[in-house]
């Protein structure tokens, strides 16, 4: 989650670069319906690509945890009770 959270800073940062370089007035885009739906359509785009990335990283950390869990049950116990 870490990384989208990055992504996503890092694209607002470029696209408020960009309507500074493009003389762009914010007020005048949100009057316009196509700026609108660009918002819309982008903002269901980077929840539904968080939404994947993050289920893949849950999905690789269950795995990670169900293989270390395997492991220490095949480690034989160690200590001083195997006189």
């Amino acid at each position: 989650m870490k990384y989208t959270t990055i992504i996503g800073i890092l694209l607002i940062a470029i696209a408020i670069v960009a309507s500074f370089v493009g003389k762009i007035k914010f007020g005048d885009l949100l009057t316009q319906p196509e700026f609108v739906l660009g918002l819309l359509y982008g903002g269901g785009l980077g929840i539904l690509i968080g939404g994947i990335i993050g289920w893949m990283y849950k999905k690789r950390n269950k795995a990670q945890t169900i293989q270390t869990t395997k492991v220490q049950d095949t480690t034989p116990p160690t200590g001083s009770h195997n006189l």
